[in-house]
């Protein structure tokens, strides 16, 4: 049980004796429901009468001078005439000495072959690693990220930041992986050190950042689309079975990973490869209508609207 009701039923107590018992009970009832009340009176019982609970004026947390830092406080200062540890030790004689390991020697097989050997990897490795970091932060399979998905760079490039101190130089990368089955991903990944330390970045990055895509018939979108990303203006058209993919460089690679095979594509306005990458997943993820939004708006069943009917 919390002491704050017994500390205020006592300050009560104390600071109102005047206060008949009936009244001292009306004021605790406006604060505590009924069944604790008793328990409080109980508890209140064991608190002895000598006490004090009312409020000091002259306790601080604080040396009680601001100003004068010549005076010495017998509880908050040390007085150097006193004995005390450091009292022996003479600052001017005292050698700090560099602190040195002479421990045993760390041996040179530290690390057991098959890290040394996964190591000696380049590619894979990291492949390897990437995995194994994403399983432990999102409990993704390591084989799904490793032999399913399949990883494209789309942008790799060369920038410079202006700053105070000059052009400080740093490589980009952006990056989609797929599996080819409706899922898709987006990751960006920057390094001041090498190309290939972006690309590792951005590949994390868009494996923690998939999603799915929900297609027609596993082949194509579900209905015509058109949608704005920033600058650029994509219109999309669903096709029929083999008319492939007459699409822009980017959404070729982008509808490839997903496992779209029938499209056509156009881009207006700005053709930025990274607002393309970026619109056509944003519109293809939140700007589709499903097969019950589309039979909804033509009023018509689903099996209208697919065009398959079954017979016996």
């Amino acid at each position: 049980m919390s002491l704050r009701p017994l500390l205020l039923h006592r300050q009560l107590s104390c600071t109102a004796r005047a206060l008949s018992q009936s009244s001292n009970d009306a004021l605790l009832a406006k604060y505590y429901p009924a069944h604790l009340l008793k328990s409080i009176k109980l508890a209140q019982e064991t608190i002895p009468d000598s006490v004090d609970l009312s409020k000091r004026r002259d306790f601080r947390f604080a040396s009680p001078y601001d100003d004068d830092f010549a005076q010495l406080h017998p509880f908050w200062d040390h007085n150097p005439a006193l004995p005390n540890q450091h009292s022996q030790l003479d600052p001017q004689q005292t050698v700090y000495t560099p602190f040195n390991y002479k421990g045993p020697a760390i041996p040179a097989n530290t690390y057991p072959e098959e890290v040394k050997a996964l190591a000696s990897q380049s590619q894979s490795s990291k492949n390897i690693i990437l995995a194994q970091g994403i399983n432990k932060q999102t409990g993704m399979e390591t084989d799904y990220i490793n032999r399913t998905l399949k990883m494209k760079p789309l942008v790799l490039k060369r920038v410079s930041n202006q700053t105070g101190k000059g052009k400080i130089a740093s490589f980009y990368a952006l990056v989609i992986v797929g599996d080819q089955n409706g899922m898709i991903g987006l990751g960006e990944g920057k390094s001041r050190n090498d190309m290939s330390t972006s690309i590792y970045k951005a590949h994390w990055d868009a494996v923690r950042n998939l999603k799915y895509v929900p297609r027609y018939e596993d082949r194509t979108i579900f209905s015509d689309l058109e949608y704005r990303y920033h600058g650029v203006k994509l219109f999309l058209r669903k096709k029929e079975p083999g008319f492939g993919l007459r699409v822009n460089h980017v959404i070729f690679e982008i509808c490839q990973l997903l496992g779209i095979k029938d499209l056509s594509a156009k881009v207006y306005k700005s053709r930025n490869d990274m607002n393309i990458a970026k619109g056509l997943i944003e519109a293809l993820t939140e700007g589709q209508r499903s097969l019950n939004e589309i039979a909804l708006g033509r009023g018509k069943k689903i099996v209208d609207i697919r065009k398959v009917y079954y017979s016996e």
